[in-house]
C-alpha cells in the first residue's frame, strides 16, 4: 500500500510540473491560491520555476560575450518571506571595462476578487549602487506584495569578461522546479567545481554552431595607386559548442543554522573558472593559476609595494611612539594604537586602495588596504619585520579556485622569532592576535616583496572565555538578592565591546534585565568598557521574584538561575554543513548559594561531566553542600574551531544533557 502510495505521490508530482506553464507573464490561479509550499509547509516563500540560460555571443570587432538570462518566478506565503521580493544583481564595473544589465522585466500578481491583477515594476525603482572599485549591483523591490503574491522577472547579463556566474540550484526556500544551461564554444576551456550536497547530475551534449567574421582591408584604385578604398569581406567558420543541461525539481531549502561561516559556500551550485584560450592556428593560453601566482599578481599589480615604502606623512608621528616604545612589543602595540587612532575605516572591504595611504592617512579615513598598509609600511620603518596579508572574509565566502576574487581582505602581520602577530587597525577595540571576527575565515596569505609567500592561519589561539561568578541568597517568600561579577576575555571582551561599547551603563542594565527574564539590577559597575587592553568586567546586584517557585513547605530552584543554559542553538533533523565556532570557547559559572533559616536541602542535582567525541568539547557540572550553603561550579568548553558535521548527533545529544542537567532543580524542605 505504502508502494502504491508514493508511486500515486510521484505520478501526481510529475505530471503537476509537467503541466505547469512557466511562460514569462502567465501566472496561474492555482499558483495564486496554494497557501503553503507543499512539501515544506514552513517555508516563507518558494522559488516555483527558474530558468537560467548562459551562452556566447560573437560581436564583430569585439570578440565573444557571455550572455547570460535570468527568468524567475516565486511565491511568498506569509510577511516573513516578503524580504524574498527585493534582488540585487551584481555586474563587473570598472575603468577595464563593465557588464551590462539589459531587458529587464518585472511583474508583481495578486488574485483580487478572483481576478488577477498585476502591477509591473517601474524603471524609476531601480537603482544602480556602487559596491567598491570594481562591483557594481543593480537594486530593486518588488511593487504591491502581500501575502500571496507571486512575483516574477527576467533580465540579460553581458559580459566581456568570460566570466560564467555560479549557477545556483539551492536557496534559503525550497525550489520547486529548475532549467539550467550553460553552452561553452570549444574555444574555451573553464574548470568545473561542484559544492553542496543535492545530487545534481547535467545532461551532456555537442552542438554544432557558426560566427560570422567581418573582415576589414585597404586596397588602390586607379592607375598608379591614385587612391585607396575600404573593402569588406564575410566569412563563415563551423565550430562546436560543449552544452551543459541541468533539470532539477523539488530542492529543498538549506536552512542557516548557528555556527556557520557563510550559508553560501554549502548551498548547491556549479562554479565555472576561465583557464584555456585555444585559439585556431595560435598557441594555447592558460588563464588558470597557483595561489602563488595570484597572491604574486596581487603584489606587484595592486599597489602593494609602492603604498608600503611611503612613510613621509607620518614619520613626526611614528618618532613619538619610538621614543617612548623600549621593546618590540611596545613598539607594536603603539604604532598599531596610533594608526587605529588616526585613520577610520569607511567599512569597505577590498585588496586595493581606496584613498591610498598617504591621502588616507591625512583625511583620516579609508578602506582596509588604506589603514592595514599604513600599518605594514609604519612597522617595518620602526626596524620590524612586517608584511600584508591577503584573506576572504567570512561573508565573502571560501574560494574554490586560486582566483584574485577570492580576495577580499588584507591584515598586517609582524615576523616575530617566537611567531606572527597577526593586526587589523580597522577595528577600535581589536588587540594582536584577535582579530575581528569577520576576518576569522580559516587560512590567509602572507605575502612578501620578494615574490615569496605563505599560508597564515588565522585561527585564534586563546579560547574566548567567559567567568561568571553569583553570590546568592534565598528567602522563604521566594525571592533571590545577590551579586554577580562576570568577566569577558579575549574575542567575548571584543564582542563585547563591539556590542556595547557606544551604549550608555544605563542601557547596558535594561538590555541585561531583559536578557535574564525580569531581573532587577542595580549598582552596576562596568571596567574595561573601552580599556582593550584589560579584561570586561560587569558587577552588579540583582533582586528577583519569579527565580524560584514556593509550593507548601518546599522550594524549588535550577541552581544555575539566570545562567542556565535551557535552549540549544542545533535544532536541525540533519545539518549538512560543517560547524564553525570562530575560536574556540570557555565558559565557567560559579555559584554560591545560602538557602533561608528553617529549612534543609532535600535533593540536588547529580554531578555529570560528559566530553564530545575527540576530546572536541565537554561540560562539567559540580554540585557540593555544606550546611545551608550551595556550591555549583558549571563549566562549558569547546576545543576546536571546526566541528565535523558526521558528529553533528552528537553535538545535538551534548547540549541536549546539557540542557536536561541545567533545568534539573534543587529542592529546599522547611524544617518541622
Amino acid at each position: 500500500m505504502k508502494k502504491v502510495l508514493l508511486i500515486l505521490f510521484v505520478v501526481f508530482t510529475t505530471s503537476t510540473l509537467s503541466s505547469q506553464n512557466y511562460k514569462f507573464g502567465e501566472v496561474s490561479k492555482e499558483e495564486l491560491q496554494e497557501k503553503v509550499y507543499p512539501l515544506d509547509s514552513s517555508a516563507n516563500a518558494a522559488i516555483l520555476y527558474k530558468e537560467r540560460k548562459t551562452s556566447f555571443e560573437y560581436v564583430p570587432n569585439e570578440g565573444f560575450n557571455v550572455i547570460t538570462q535570468v527568468f524567475l518566478r516565486l511565491k511568498i506565503y506569509n510577511k516573513e518571506g516578503f524580504d524574498w521580493a527585493t534582488n540585487k544583481i551584481s555586474y563587473y564595473n570598472s575603468s577595464n571595462g563593465r557588464e551590462k544589465i539589459s531587458g529587464l522585466k518585472a511583474i508583481t500578481y495578486n488574485l483580487e476578487k478572483n481576478k488577477i491583477v498585476e502591477t509591473k515594476l517601474n524603471r524609476k525603482d531601480v537603482f544602480d549602487e556602487e559596491l567598491n572599485k570594481y562591483w557594481s549591483q543593480q537594486k530593486f523591490t518588488m511593487p504591491n506584495i502581500k501575502e500571496g503574491s507571486v512575483i516574477e522577472w527576467r533580465y540579460k547579463l553581458t559580459s566581456p569578461f568570460k566570466r560564467i556566474d555560479d549557477v545556483q540550484f539551492q536557496y534559503g526556500i525550497p525550489v520547486k522546479k529548475m532549467n539550467a544551461s550553460v553552452e561553452i564554444p570549444e574555444y574555451f576551456i573553464y574548470k568545473k567545481q561542484f559544492k553542496g550536497y543535492f545530487p545534481v547530475v547535467p545532461q551532456v551534449e555537442r552542438k554544432n554552431i557558426k560566427i560570422s567574421l567581418k573582415n576589414k582591408y585597404r586596397s588602390e584604385v586607379g592607375s598608379f595607386g591614385a587612391g585607396l578604398k575600404t573593402n569588406v569581406t564575410y566569412s563563415k567558420i563551423d565550430l562546436f559548442a560543449n552544452v551543459e543541461k541541468y533539470d532539477v525539481t523539488n530542492v529543498p531549502a538549506l536552512i542557516e543554522e548557528a555556527y556557520v561561516n557563510n550559508i553560501e559556500n554549502y548551498k548547491t551550485a556549479i562554479q565555472y573558472e576561465y583557464s584555456e584560450l585555444h585559439w585556431p592556428r595560435q598557441p594555447i593560453k592558460y588563464y588558470s593559476h597557483s595561489w602563488e601566482d595570484v597572491t604574486k599578481t596581487i603584489y606587484n599589480n595592486y599597489n602593494f609595494g609602492s603604498e608600503i615604502y611611503k612613510s613621509n606623512h607620518y614619520s613626526d608621528d611614528l618618532a613619538v611612539i619610538l621614543a617612548a616604545a623600549k621593546t618590540d612589543s611596545e613598539k607594536i602595540i603603539g604604532i598599531f594604537e596610533l594608526v587605529k587612532q588616526k585613520v577610520k575605516w569607511n567599512k569597505y572591504n577590498g585588496i586595493t586602495k581606496f584613498n591610498g595611504t598617504r591621502q588616507a592617512y591625512k583625511e583620516a579615513v579609508g578602506n582596509v588596504f588604506d589603514i592595514n598598509l599604513n600599518l605594514v609600511s609604519m612597522l617595518n620603518k620602526a626596524g620590524l619585520k612586517a608584511n600584508p596579508v591577503i584573506l576572504s572574509t567570512r561573508a565573502h565566502g571560501i574560494s574554490f579556485f586560486p582566483t584574485i576574487d577570492g580576495f577580499n581582505y588584507v591584515i598586517a602581520a609582524v615576523e616575530l622569532p617566537e611567531g606572527l602577530v597577526l593586526l587589523d587597525a580597522t577595528e577600535q577595540y581589536s588587540t594582536p592576535n584577535i582579530l575581528p571576527f569577520r576576518a576569522l575565515n580559516g587560512e590567509g596569505r602572507l605575502i612578501r616583496d620578494d615574490g615569496s609567500s605563505e599560508t597564515v592561519n588565522l585561527n585564534p589561539v586563546k579560547p574566548a572565555t567567559i567567568v561568571t561568578t553569583l553570590k546568592v541568597e534565598i528567602d522563604e517568600e521566594g525571592t533571590i538578592e545577590g551579586q554577580n561579577r562576570t568577566n569577558y576575555l579575549n574575542h567575548q571582551a571584543l564582542s563585547y565591546r563591539e556590542k556595547y561599547a557606544a551604549i550608555d551603563n544605563d542601557d547596558i542594565v535594561v538590555k541585561l534585565e531583559e536578557k535574564n527574564g525580569g531581573l532587577e539590577i542595580s549598582d552596576f559597575e562596568l571596567s574595561g568598557k573601552k580599556e582593550t587592553y584589560k579584561p570586561v568586567m560587569e558587577t552588579y546586584k540583582f533582586y528577583s521574584e519569579n527565580s524560584i517557585d514556593v509550593v507548601g513547605n518546599k522550594i524549588f530552584f535550577k541552581p544555575l538561575f539566570f545562567e542556565a543554559t535551557t535552549t540549544s542553538p542545533f535544532k536541525l533533523e540533519k545539518r549538512e554543513y560543517p560547524i564553525n565556532f570562530g575560536t574556540t570557547l570557555s565558559s565557567k559559572t560559579l555559584v554560591n548559594i545560602t538557602i533561608p533559616e528553617g529549612y534543609v536541602i532535600e535533593s540536588v542535582p547529580e554531578n555529570i561531566y560528559v566530553k564530545l567525541p575527540n576530546n572536541y568539547g565537554s561540560y562539567r557540572f559540580h554540585i557540593s553542600t555544606s550546611g545551608n550553603v550551595i556550591n555549583v561550579n558549571s563549566q562549558f568548553k569547546i576545543n576546536t574551531i571546526n566541528y565535523p558535521v558526521v558528529n553533528y548527533d552528537e553535538m545535538k545529544e551534548f547540549y541536549k544533557m546539557i540542557i536536561a542537567k541545567n533545568l534539573e532543580q534543587v529542592v529546599l524542605k522547611k524544617e518541622s
